[in-house]
């Protein structure tokens, strides 16, 4: 867990290589010294370009194989020598040269478990699971002392500047314990009420605390007992700090107030705006305070402002001088700057920080994921954890859902109450959409929810302002709102073909409905709390639910039957998506519980679950090839699991299996019979190839995988290809693209299935001879359509006359030449009469495509 940097170097070049794992034991033996000099002469020579990467694959939860986002800066400490600068951030403590801002080590720690450094920064407070709190070494986490004694409720904590007594509070009491033994010394009494701030003088013999009791104290730490109240009537004060000679106390909540600690009076006060954080000078002229308006450098004496450093976004949390004094350190949320004190010029912004994941969205390839904050939405490389750009930024927004357009080129994003679309390459805004129908909703959690179709040629969307899930045709115009639910809605998803919506509200219900009419299918009822997500498995046969009621439901989208109930989850389940197979699903809740649940669908049983986040997982989806799975915390951190390896999803099955109608042989009967059992379920269907239950997409790709075997490959099959049309197949490969199989076996049956489409689909558009020819009383017209067309047959006599018009409505490209898909005519006009013998034309219009051919009856 704790590697040196030389490790984590070592480590990062050898794994970049396509090295296989070393064990670091033998790399350091001291008589590898040889080995550790020639390994430092060269690694340095690739330092600057490969260094500031690592940091994304250190100390990595067990099955991650990524890390991106640094979490939020939380508490900021420079070390003694002024060298380095520690970040208490929301996954653990990184560790920055703080003069060039490089990355030097990080742990990842709870900021429940990690409750601060000792002066030194060589060791730290630790707090375990069970309530025990410990010192630690910084360099190897390794136990220095446990403190003696019930430490259950500690709420704050200061340590003395020599390092030997830690004060911590807990409710209207302070102990102070021995840090070099862990013994508790005393218990100090006095507050009324719970305790606020605590702060050592720097000469360790005063301690300074606040409480809700409205009391500013100090106290003799040698002797255990009050000095004295130095104010009665300072409420609800949040921050204390003594100046470097001990003689002036600062206390701060939304005003500053200077106390001389030897006259106990009120030197002056300061009103500030917003203040979350004070830190005093090493020289003690200067107060820094900092809070969601910027920094503010004010002078000790007079309390006049002596400048404001501007450029904060996120507010700030955390400030430090350095131990000369010549840099301000200060940050909060994704910001984390350093300042030249005599200048007030930006030393530098140290990047990567993150604030609290409220959505994710994966471009089609796989190339870039989009995350997004309450304010901004940020562009990665998910294989190398690069950022790419910044692409929104609003104040106070709720960047609460992102769904990319199937090409890519699109991010729509629901914001507070706007639906934005954002042209990803240009990275500029193109338009808000507007919604109308359903009424208003009195909840506002912030939830929203919306999606695109997978054709890409509409949107979806619901937001818990509004009881209505509203449809936008073409990405922009609103086309339809769904009516029906009594609150907000959270949640929606298509299904694959995008026929079926489902939507979850805060009315606690799960509706499905049609897309094309708008019109309610099924109302799902089962929750005791509102409903936050929604998801259809890969073939639409089950939509999962999850609910602030911290269970997920498994649905029978054909029936509306519970089909089973998902429990375990500590905290209300925040997200749900289906692995590519469809075989796992994974969800992840709030705050209160940081574990990613992984489940079988058949059993209901929990498989494993995945711990790495600090707190709730906000967002969980899968990459294209499903091999990855993506976690966004409220922690601010994404994490990339390697799927294939905790789950493992490649599919064998025997030849018998594949030959689904058991003549023998594997062809295109068997697909055509897979295809005929679709959606079915039962142990004894044959069409069930991989025998999960029911014949899905699945199937049809694993018995085109074997197709291409020998001579069952498509392109043997020429004399059977009018069995299949271009448009069956092209749904086939519609539904595989969309879950991403990542196993080869299907990974190989989609590809035939393209083959297939290939041969299915014409090159260009043809009128062919009608059959029979001459004929009496009917007769078939064939044709082949290159593209999707609205397709006309208009029949003439030989004089020129109109006799019969034969509308076929939208057909898609393909092969209209056997009896069953070629065009008919019975050989009567438009008024149902027989018409006489002669030669006759017809005229086919598909498009821009117009064609005529000569026909014959004879009677």
């Amino acid at each position: 867990m704790y590697l040196t940097n030389l490790q984590k170097l070592v480590q990062y070049h050898w794994l970049n290589c396509g090295k296989s794992k070393i064990h670091y034991k033998h790399l350091f033996n001291p008589l590898s010294k040889y080995t550790i000099l020639t390994l430092l002469l060269a690694f340095t020579i690739f330092l600057p370009s490969t260094f500031a990467q690592d940091y994304t694959r250190w100390d990595l939860p067990e099955g991650a194989k990524l890390r991106i986002g640094k979490g939020s800066v939380q508490n900021i400490t420079f070390s003694p020598d002024g060298s380095q600068l520690f970040v208490e951030s929301s996954i653990g403590i990184w560790t920055y040269d703080a003069h060039t801002g490089v990355e030097l080590d990080f742990i990842a720690e709870s900021p429940s478990n990690f409750l601060g450094f000792r002066p030194d920064t060589k060791t730290f407070i630790h707090k375990d699971s069970d309530n025990t709190v410990t010192v630690r070494d910084f360099s190897d986490g390794k136990i220095k002392i446990t403190l003696q004694g019930n430490t259950e409720d500690i709420r704050s904590f200061s340590c003395s500047p020599d390092g030997k007594t830690l004060a911590s509070t807990s409710d209207n009491e302070i102990h102070l314990w021995d840090l070099t033994t862990g013994e508790k010394k005393a218990t100090l009494l006095g507050h009324t009420n719970w305790i606020r701030p605590i702060a050592f003088s720097p000469d360790g013999a005063t301690l300074a605390s606040a409480g809700s009791d409205s009391t500013l104290r100090l106290w003799d730490v040698a002797t255990a007992s009050l000095k004295t109240i130095l104010s009665e009537y300072e409420h609800d004060v949040r921050e204390l700090v003594f100046s470097p000679d001990g003689n002036t106390l600062v206390s701060a909540r939304n005003t500053i107030v200077v106390w001389d600690v030897n006259t106990r009076e009120k030197i002056n006060t300061i009103k500030t705006p917003s203040l979350y954080e004070i830190a005093i000078s090493p020289d003690g002229n200067t107060i820094a305070s900092g809070g969601f308006d910027g920094l503010f450098l004010w002078d000790i004496d007079t309390g006049t402002l002596k400048a404001e450093l501007g450029g904060h976004l996120s507010g700030i949390r955390s400030i430090a001088f350095s131990p000369d004094g010549t840099i301000i350190a200060c940050g909060g949320g994704d910001e984390l700057f350093l300042w030249d004190t005599e200048s007030y010029a930006r030393k530098m912004a140290l990047s990567g920080h993150t604030t609290a994941i409220y959505s994710m969205a994966l471009n089609p390839d796989g190339s870039t994921l989009a995350i997004a904050n309450r304010e901004k939405i940020r562009l990665w490389d998910p294989t190398t954890a690069e950022f790419k750009t910044l692409l929104y930024v609003q104040d106070w927004s709720f960047n609460s859902s992102l769904d990319y357009s199937p090409d890519g080129n699109t991010l729509a994003c629901q914001s507070g109450t706007w639906t934005l679309l954002w042209d990803v390459a240009r990275g500029t805004h193109i338009a808000t959409l507007s919604g109308y129908g359903g009424v208003r909703s009195n909840t506002s959690y912030g939830f929203a929810s919306i999606v695109f179709s997978p054709d890409g040629q509409f949107l979806v969307g619901g937001h818990n302002y509004n009881t209505a899930v509203h449809l936008w045709s073409a990405g922009r115009t609103h086309t339809a709102a769904f009516i029906g639910h009594t609150d907000g809605i959270i949640s929606v998803d298509l299904s694959y073909d995008a026929r079926i919506l489902a939507s979850g509200s805060n009315d606690r219900t799960v509706r499905l409905w049609y897309v094309a009419t708008a019109t309610q299918i099924n109302t799902l009822n089962g929750h005791t709390d509102r409903v936050h997500c929604v998801k259809f498995n890969p073939d639409a046969t089950i939509v999962a639910s999850g609910s602030k009621d911290k269970t997920i439901i498994l649905w029978d989208v054909s029936t509306g039957e519970r089909i089973t109930t998902l429990t375990g989850h500590t905290d209300s389940v925040n997200t749900i998506a289906f692995s590519l197979t469809g075989n796992t699903i994974v969800s992840g809740a709030g705050w209160d519980d940081n574990q990613i649940r992984l489940w079988d669908v058949s059993t209901g049983k929990l498989k494993t679950t995945l711990t790495g986040h600090t707190s709730g997982v906000k967002e969980v989806i899968f990459s294209p090839d499903g091999s990855t799975l993506v976690s966004g915390g409220m922690d601010g951190m994404v994490l990339l699991w390697d799927f294939t390896s905790i789950i493992g999803t490649d599919i064998e099955v025997s030849q018998h299996a594949v030959d689904a109608n058991r003549d023998g042989v594997v062809d295109l009967q068997d697909l055509i019979y897979v295809a005929s059992q679709f959606g079915q379920s039962g142990v004894d269907n044959d069409a069930d190839v991989n025998e999960d239950g029911v014949v899905n997409i699945e199937d049809i790709l694993l018995v085109a995988a074997a197709l291409e075997d020998g001579n069952a490959a498509p392109s043997r099959y020429s004399r059977y290809i009018e069995v299949l049309t271009a448009a069956q197949v092209q749904q086939w490969i519609s539904q595989a693209r969309q879950i991403h199989y990542n196993s080869l076996a299907l990974k190989k049956g989609i590809a035939v299935l393209e083959q297939l489409l290939d041969l299915l689909t014409p090159k260009e558009t043809v009128l062919l001879p009608n059959f029979p020819n001459p004929f009496n009383p009917e007769t078939w017209i064939p044709y082949q359509l290159a593209s999707s067309a609205d397709v006309t047959l208009d029949i003439y006599s030989a004089n020129g006359h109109l006799v019969r018009t034969l509308k076929l409505g939208h057909q898609h490209a393909g092969i209209y030449q056997n009896r069953t898909r070629a065009v008919y005519w019975d050989g009567k006009n438009k008024l149902g009469e027989l018409v006489a013998s002669g030669i006759y034309f017809y005229t086919m219009s598909a498009g821009e495509f117009t064609a005529t051919r000569r026909m014959v009856i004879l009677k």
